[in-house]
């Protein structure tokens, strides 16, 4: 599996279908980067619904999207096959030193993130990065298989020329 065969199947897609072809100008465009986030419910649907208007990702380590990812760019939505996408409208990058901070994340985004769940904030204690993305133009899409066969639950397909590594943010 590549990038650049992912890339392949989701051109195909846009070239291909009408629902897709929204898409072709911005696909084009490579000053959008463009990001497939693998997705779990509830989690896709609450996106695709619009209730979910922030993305997270936390990491322990300093991996996609964590300073991958600007706004304007596009995050296709893959659970199984790609069945959607958004745009992003923000994007804060931060660093956790202590538990402190994820209980300030918590407080902070947890109605936005649709993670109101102990269970959902006990899985993140001890992870370092954190990546938040607004979600805007969340669009169900007619169902595409890529050839994604790893285990990474993001792919950046190509990068923002823009992005480079930016500062992450001290809570």
């Amino acid at each position: 599996m590549t990038t650049e065969q992912i890339m392949s199947d989701l051109r195909s897609a846009v070239d291909s279908s009408n629902e897709w072809a929204e898409l072709g100008s911005r696909f084009a465009d490579d000053a959008v980067g463009i990001h497939l986030a693998i997705f779990v419910e509830p989690f896709l649907s609450l996106v695709l619904s619009g209730k979910k208007t922030i993305e997270s990702r936390f990491s322990k380590h300093a991996i996609a999207p964590y300073n991958r990812v600007l706004v304007g760019d596009l995050v296709f939505l893959k659970a199984g096959p790609v069945v959607g996408y958004f745009t992003v409208s923000s994007v804060d990058c931060k660093t956790l030193q202590n538990k402190k901070e994820l209980d300030l994340i918590r407080m902070t985004y947890s109605n936005a993130i649709c993670a109101e769940s102990s269970d959902f904030w006990r899985q993140r204690i001890g992870k370092h990065y954190v990546t938040l993305l607004g979600v805007e133009m969340a669009t169900q899409l007619p169902r595409v298989r890529v050839s994604k066969v790893d285990k990474r639950g993001w792919v950046v397909l190509r990068q923002s020329p823009q992005s480079g590594e930016k500062q992450d943010s001290q809570l």
